[in-house]
Formats: structure tokens, C-alpha cells, sequence
């Protein structure tokens, strides 16, 4: 993944903002270290900001598609309330494993359930207008249906924050499946009147969109 941000603005990002608790970094240490595809952690800037968005939204669901090695959804299940639930869903078996050791490691790792299998089949046995907050960041080809889905589970109000929007600068000029699905997507919320949006050129990408 190409950063747009040169890597020096994004340790001082990350130093500016709240650390990692010690499990967290454990997590962040093994990934790295034992896992192909590491660059797909969400990383402390981008995960300290869905934490954010699900504590000041009051989400008190969060639908998460796409668990890789539960980063992300430990750092959203740390800013629910104690009462709150975490669906995440994951389609890969050893990363589903490396997810629920540390969830089941975690004080939030009670509010998590991870569904295993794909995450469109799961996002379709959820009632509409249930959920408060989805992070999408799965399979790229799939974006649009899990928009189309998300906004049906979405509450009025609640909040979508989808991953790799820019996918390495690829929407400029797309060139294969991935880059024309994520550049399809972001046209289809661009040009939805049911959402209030702003696009952020986080990392790689993050499009944040509100259901009116």
C-alpha cells in the first residue's frame, strides 16, 4: 500500500496521538512479525479515529467487515459502552484464530462476535436499521454491495466508515477489478442523497459517510 503522507508526518502523527494499550502493540508486534498482508493493519492514527467516531457517535452496535487480525475491531470495542456489541466478520481461518486469542485476552473482548464466513452473507441476516456504526475493509470488489447492504442495517444518523478509498491513488486511473469497484463506490456515495459525506486522504483513504 502507497502512503500518501510521507512516513516521517506519519510517525509524528502517531506520536501525537494516544498510544497503543500493551496488548494492542503485543497484537500490532505478532501481526507484523507472523502475518502475510501486515500493511493491512489499520495502524494507531486510523484506529484511534474509528475509536473516536464510535465514542462521540454513541454507537452502541458496530458492524465490522473484514476482522483481519482484530486490531480494529478491539480498538472500536474499547470505545463502546460496556453494555455494547461488536459483529466483526472474517472469511479466513487463520486469521480468524489470531483474532480470538486476543479478543478472548481483552477486558472488550466480551463485547466482540466474530462471524466467520462471508461478511455480505452475515450483513444480510441483520434487520434493517439496527446498527450504528460499520467499518468496512474486506474484499474490494465487494464494496458496493456492502454499501448497499449497510446503508439497509444502517441506522438514521449512524455512521459508515469505509478503508482504502484511494487504494494506492489506483481510483485516479482504474486498471483492474479492485481499483474499478473502489472507484465505483465512491461515485455511488458521492452521488447518494441518503448520505452526508466527507472523504479523508487518511492513510489510504477513509470515506466517511452519515445516513440522513
Amino acid at each position: 500500500m502507497n502512503l500518501f503522507v510521507p512516513q516521517k508526518i506519519e510517525r509524528y502523527a502517531a506520536d501525537y496521538t494516544s498510544p497503543l494499550s500493551p496488548l494492542l502493540e503485543e497484537l500490532q508486534r505478532e501481526t507484523i512479525s507472523t502475518m502475510d498482508n501486515a500493511q493491512m493493519l489499520t495502524g494507531v492514527v486510523e484506529g484511534r479515529l474509528l475509536q473516536m467516531l464510535v465514542k462521540i457517535s454513541g454507537a452502541k452496535r458496530v458492524f465490522e467487515i473484514g476482522t483481519f487480525t482484530g486490531f480494529s475491531a478491539l480498538m472500536m470495542a474499547e470505545g463502546l459502552p460496556e453494555d455494547g456489541e461488536l459483529i466483526t466478520c472474517e472469511i479466513d481461518k487463520e486469521r480468524a484464530a489470531f483474532a480470538r486469542r486476543y479478543f478472548k485476552r481483552s477486558p472488550h473482548g466480551k463485547k466482540i462476535q466474530l462471524k466467520a464466513g462471508p461478511a455480505l452473507k452475515t450483513l444480510k441476516s441483520i434487520p434493517d436499521r439496527s446498527i450504528d456504526f460499520i467499518f468496512i475493509d474486506a474484499d474490494k470488489t465487494l464494496y458496493p454491495l456492502y454499501y448497499s447492504e449497510g446503508m439497509r442495517v444502517l441506522r438514521k444518523g449512524g455512521l459508515i466508515a469505509a478503508d482504502n478509498v484511494l487504494w494506492s491513488g489506483k481510483v485516479l486511473r482504474p486498471d483492474d477489478d479492485e481499483s474499478r469497484a473502489i472507484a465505483l463506490f465512491n461515485d455511488i456515495v458521492k452521488n447518494d442523497s441518503r448520505a452526508e459525506k466527507v472523504f479523508l486522504p487518511v492513510r489510504d483513504g477513509v470515506y466517511l459517510i452519515r445516513k440522513r
